[in-house]
């Protein structure tokens, strides 16, 4: 995979439904996306093993679920957050080389995130991925409270240089986290200031900024509907009528349908909930938990409410939407929450690409692997 083609960049948690959606979303294969994957500690379900996996477990299915689902594409991965004496009891190593060792013996494709507050050990497990290899792709994190810390491009370099990146095959990732602004154009500007004082043209193989607007706590209650604006993708188009000033053009990042605070394990009873998107808004669709009398058929209503909404793209914009439209008429296979999350982002994935393809100007590419309803169905 060519990383110069690439104009989207999707922070993801490592959730089995984001990873499906890589699989099926209309364009997502096309060179267009990459894949950046934060891995939580162990300890969640595995809903494709039905089952909590143990700390040894998890770290070692890691590589064949990323092949099974993203083939020899490139994917970032941030470790961080298993950087611990746990994690690294358990395959007596450190993670981060678990992981990157695992994708390559399974036949997948991942590179390391890193960022200047990473511990020496991390720095260590990527020291020696990018020593052992040809020049391979990597990514450097930069957090919106770091760019303000920097003094200029030469830092940036420094930073590489001490993980023994070299720039031309880095990735620089502008991290804006979750962010609450009421000024788009206002920030757009002081954003575009900082990338213009510590971007240096020719430099970097790639420049993303990121950011969400998704809700962290929405407290929408069982039966209510909430709308979001999708600032992230407001904020973005601010920041591209600045581009022919800028030394690089960024390209688009964000969190796709997920607030980026919460990486704990999650092993309690979902409510029955649909997540979606639009061209400049988030949605959120609240059912009931499937705790209650209705159970997992409470997700029927909750998809016919999206179905019958302004937002809904239709069943035909992509499998994720076929999906959801089958639900919507009450019949068949529930699915499960991983269901859920995938066909949401299914159809987010798809509605992203598209909308930088035609931002960009690209050609108009349609890669996915499809998938017959009726084994959807069953799942």
């Amino acid at each position: 995979m060519n990383l110069s083609n690439a104009v989207y960049l999707s922070q993801l948690k490592w959730k089995a439904g984001e990873r499906r959606a890589l699989a099926t979303a209309r364009s997502a294969r096309s060179g267009r996306m990459i894949p950046a994957f934060k891995i939580p500690p162990a300890g969640g379900f595995d809903p494709e093993q039905q089952k909590v996996l143990t700390t040894t477990e998890y770290l070692r299915s890691f590589g064949k679920q990323l092949a099974d689902c993203w083939d020899r594409r490139i994917a970032f991965i941030d470790a961080a957050l298993i950087d611990d004496e746990h994690h690294r009891e358990a395959i007596g190593g450190h993670p981060l080389t678990e992981l990157l060792e695992r994708a390559r013996l399974a036949g997948g494709n991942a590179a390391p995130i890193f960022s200047s507050g990473n511990s020496d050990d991390y720095k260590a497990a990527v020291r020696r991925f990018l020593g052992r290899n040809d020049s391979p792709p990597s990514c450097l994190r930069l957090k919106i409270d770091e760019m303000e810390n920097l003094e200029g491009p030469e830092a940036l370099r420094v930073i590489a240089a001490d993980f023994g990146a070299n720039p031309s095959s880095t990735v620089i990732l502008l991290d804006g986290g979750p962010l609450a602004i009421h000024e788009v154009n206002e920030f757009a500007d002081i954003l575009a200031g900082q990338i213009a004082r510590l971007i240096a043209p020719n430099t970097w193989m790639r420049v993303f900024w990121s950011a969400t607007s998704f809700p962290e706590q929405p407290k929408l209650k069982a039966g209510m509907d909430g709308s979001f604006p999708r600032l992230d993708w407001q904020l973005y188009r601010a920041l591209m009528e600045h581009a022919g000033s800028l030394p690089v053009t960024p390209m688009f990042s964000d969190y796709a349908l997920e607030y980026p605070s919460a990486y704990a394990p999650f092993n309690g009873a979902p409510s029955a909930h649909l997540r979606y998107s639009s061209v400049d808004e988030y949605f959120i669709f609240k059912g009931p938990s499937v705790r209650r009398e209705q159970g997992y058929k409470a997700i029927f209503e909750v998809a016919e409410r999206l179905v019958s909404s302004d937002a809904y793209a239709g069943a035909d914009y992509s499998l994720g939407n076929a999906f959801i439209d089958r639900l919507a008429t009450g019949i068949g296979k529930t699915g499960h929450a991983s269901m859920w999350r995938w066909s949401s982002t299914d159809h987010h994935f798809s509605l992203v690409i598209e909308q930088l393809a035609e931002m960009f100007k690209l050609p108009k590419v349609s890669v996915r692997v499809s998938e017959p309803m009726e084994q959807l169905a069953l799942l």
